[in-house]
């Protein structure tokens, strides 16, 4: 999200510097702590993963590091254009934590199976960072990038359509 309000000017490259940096610490943190209350438990701290071998109905599915990519890509997308159409345009701010909320929930039911639903690079990377179970992390980290800035790329060009609308009806026509 950090990523994508920055593409759209709603913040500058140093407030997403910090954002980003505490974010990443934050899920550090968050991966230390579980590992304390769960010592002794095998686990991946949350770990996102690729399905392996997954039945839907009668097929199995595997996601390939690919479809991965475009599945986390596509979350981070849905994720920012509501983010970025509530809370930072504040045309519909009041529906802000109804809009990003239902959009959480949908992403997780969506792509929860398939790749774990980080959609999120801070929370991806933080349990890879303490369990050492790296090998995705550049699929994790960079496919939300791509989606956030794609939705804010986006989000301004529909912008500046809603607002050259109204002017050029508002014109005498020639």
């Amino acid at each position: 999200v950090t990523v994508g309000v920055l593409a759209a000017g709603a913040i500058t490259a140093a407030e997403a510097a910090g954002y980003i940096v505490c974010q990443i610490a934050g899920g550090v943190a968050a991966a230390l702590l579980l590992r304390i209350v769960l010592s002794g438990v095998a686990t991946g701290l949350g770990t996102p993963e690729l399905a392996h071998g997954l039945v839907i109905g009668g097929t199995t599915v595997t996601i390939t590091p690919a479809s991965g990519f475009a599945i986390e890509a596509v979350l981070a997308f849905f994720l920012v254009t509501a983010v970025l159409s509530t809370a930072v345009a504040g045309r519909a701010a009041h529906l802000a934590p109804v809009a990003i909320g239902l959009t959480l929930v949908l992403n997780i039911l969506m792509g929860g199976a398939l790749t774990g639903a980080a959609f999120n690079p801070a929370r991806a990377l933080g349990p890879m960072i303490v369990t050492g179970n790296l090998g995705d992390a550049w699929l994790y980290g960079l496919a939300p990038i791509v989606g956030a800035i794609i939705a804010a790329v986006v989000h301004m060009g529909l912008s500046r359509l809603a607002y050259e609308r109204p002017a050029a009806a508002a014109a005498p026509a020639e």
